[in-house]
């Protein structure tokens, strides 16, 4: 397991891509997916540091959304991913620490670099939200990969 991206709530997503990508020198993660980017849609686009490796998903939720809350300066926090190898594994280990998952997700060919992404969401103790996905087709960590 590893900590994979942190990621933002942001409420222009073309604009705040320019901003990461132009005053950070961050890059977009799989850049074809700019092309697709449709600012009046729910999106998302991860962009890596290429210094350091270090990534920031940026996520856009349109009015009408159910993620679309309110935002507020300083609390655009949406979620902390971590890549795991084993989902069903690590949603055990967490059902009995009593924290089960609120919901759960599957993507066949959503990202280039992965095929499949099966995904669950918990809180942490604070009610923090966190991604947990196993991604197959990659399974070794890379930059370049979610």
């Amino acid at each position: 397991m590893y900590l994979s991206y942190v990621g933002f709530r942001v409420r222009d997503l073309p604009k705040s891509v320019k901003f990461y990508t132009e005053v950070f020198g961050m890059v977009p993660v799989q850049p074809e997916e700019l092309a697709t980017m449709d600012p009046t849609r729910a999106g998302a686009i991860l962009l890596r540091d290429p210094g350091s490796g270090g990534r920031i998903e940026l996520n856009y939720y349109p009015p009408g959304s159910p993620y679309a809350v309110p935002y507020t300066v300083g609390e655009s926090l949406d979620h902390i991913a971590f890549r795991v190898d084993d989902l069903e594994q690590t949603l055990a280990r967490l059902e009995s620490l009593g924290y089960p998952p609120e919901r759960m997700a599957h993507y066949e060919g959503r990202l280039s670099a992965s095929p499949t992404l099966r995904m669950a969401y918990v809180r942490d103790p604070d009610g923090m939200e966190l991604e947990l996905f196993h991604a197959t087709g990659s399974p070794e960590f890379s930059p370049e990969r979610y």
